[in-house]
């Protein structure tokens, strides 16, 4: 009888460095190794209107040229995005993503470059029509007909029976200027590196429905990363990043600190990593991690006010709900060279 608004949020990732790829494309023209990385975000309980699972993995590949010395040129990379919403995660988001850098060295005295990178792929949104209940599924005497042998629910009553899922092709583009102190990540003190970003460069049409022209709004992100010593083995990562849409501004704030627990010239180097940022006006989102020859993996806990507002109406009907956790895993593929790593936070 009545037409309300809703609003929602676009899924993202807590930790944004561990899904460089998908935080600005050109991250692929600085991973110097071929690496492998997969992340998994998890908020809610399935049964709650406020669930959300985010998962993606990502294959990036180093382009080098060989000269009386090899340097990097850029990158490819292949990325796979899935996100479920909603109770039982019936909104779904599948997308497969080619990306492709270019890393152009700005001096020849120093280490200053600027890497484009553009990404492009399909998406496919979708609802589980079979988590969906209709009245015609309802009774006096059944509480659900469409779980009861040889009772099947009508397929008028469903409005989005005969609606195909929704495939379209997104496009993203960025740049990135990065700048450091020494070629070797081991001995490297200081770097900062900078980014920008704008997502659905196409602006693709999203609507399930013909008729309608509902397309999606350009997201613009803004990074920035620094690396310096405070001491022997001690590093801090002072970071920013905020994200633009539709007249919505996010602003984020972190700082990290890394140390290596080993010597960095140790045959298993061992490098610990802890931090946070704080979203402004929503929340802090605390991270540990560690990396260790050819593995990096990190752990993120998101606590914001909502999270503690549903704690408190679950704690008292008796129910739970868990605060938002991030899980990263990181494998560099090249055996000869564990510790490279592009210029930034391992998260």
């Amino acid at each position: 009888m009545f037409g309300l608004t809703a609003f929602s949020q676009e899924g993202q990732f807590s930790q944004y460095f561990a899904t460089s790829s998908l935080l600005n494309p050109a991250f692929t023209g600085t991973i110097p190794n071929l690496t492998l990385n997969s992340n998994y975000k998890r908020s809610g309980n399935p049964n709650q209107q406020t669930f959300i699972e985010l998962m993606q993995a990502t294959v990036t590949y180093p382009f080098q040229k060989v000269t009386s010395k090899s340097y990097q040129t850029g990158g490819a990379a292949i990325s796979f995005f899935r996100e479920s919403r909603g109770a039982q995660g019936l909104y779904t988001l599948n997308k497969v993503l080619l990306t492709g850098a270019y890393r152009m060295r700005l001096t020849r005295l120093t280490h200053q470059y600027l890497v484009f990178g553009l990404q492009g792929g399909i998406a496919l949104n979708g609802i589980d029509k079979s988590r969906l209940n209709w009245p015609s599924q309802f009774s006096q005497y059944y509480y659900n007909l469409g779980g009861i042998a040889g009772k099947n629910p009508d397929p008028n009553a469903n409005p989005f029976n005969g609606t195909n899922d929704l495939l379209y092709p997104v496009f993203n583009f960025g740049v990135i200027y990065n700048v450091y102190d020494n070629e070797n990540y081991a001995i490297r003190d200081k770097s900062l590196t900078i980014g920008f970003s704008i997502d659905n460069l196409n602006r693709p049409i999203v609507s399930y429905f013909p008729g309608e022209e509902l397309r999606k709004f350009w997201l613009v992100k803004l990074f920035g990363s620094s690396k310096m010593e405070l001491g022997a083995r001690w590093y801090i990562y002072p970071s920013a990043f905020a994200a633009y849409s539709q007249g919505i501004l996010q602003v984020n704030a972190g700082t990290y600190f890394s140390t290596f627990v080993s010597s960095p010239r140790a045959k298993n180097a061992l490098v610990l990593q802890m931090g946070s940022w704080y979203r402004v006006g929503d929340e802090i989102i605390a991270l540990i991690g560690f990396q260790v020859e050819n593995i990096r993996l990190g752990l993120s806990v998101d606590l914001n006010s909502q999270t503690y507002e549903l704690q408190k109406v679950n704690t008292e009907s008796g129910s739970q709900t868990l605060p938002a956790y991030e899980i990263s895993l990181t494998y560099n593929l090249n055996l000869s060279n564990p510790l490279g790593n592009v210029s930034s936070p391992i998260f």
